[in-house]
């Protein structure tokens, strides 16, 4: 693993301490991650993966309990069945950043804590 990746794991612990890390494929599990009430679960694990090229290649998509829905409604922009690393049946739902511009201290510029922490956004939204 590189002192990148290091670094930002390490960042992301501070926010949440129980993540997990697979480093085949590089994989973080946020194994309880709060969301709005509207959805069917007010807390949910969630998993991405660390793109190749990080932190040059921004991060692409999360992974959620296949489950998951909002009012009834199935996530849009979401594909299932999605395959990760953690036991369970998942779902990948599309999600981007609006802007990424990493710097080379972690703690400044684009992180993955500003990643994760933005999910919410997407939850937000709705199906």
């Amino acid at each position: 693993m590189d002192a990148r990746l290091e670094a930002e794991l390490k960042l992301l612990r501070t926010r949440f301490p129980d993540l997990e890390f697979h480093e085949a494929g590089r994989w973080v599990l946020l194994p309880d991650y709060p969301i709005s009430a509207a959805w069917s679960a007010e807390r949910i694990p969630i998993a991405f993966q660390v793109q190749p090229g990080h932190p040059a290649t921004p991060p692409y998509a999360f992974a959620v309990p296949d489950s998951l829905v909002f009012n009834g409604t199935v996530p849009g922009s979401s594909t299932a069945p999605v395959s990760v690393p953690f036991p369970g049946s998942w779902r990948q739902i599309s999600w981007s950043p609006e802007s990424w511009t990493p710097t080379a201290d972690p703690q400044k510029g684009s992180n993955l804590v500003q990643w994760a922490i933005g999910f919410i956004q997407r939850f937000r939204e709705g199906a």
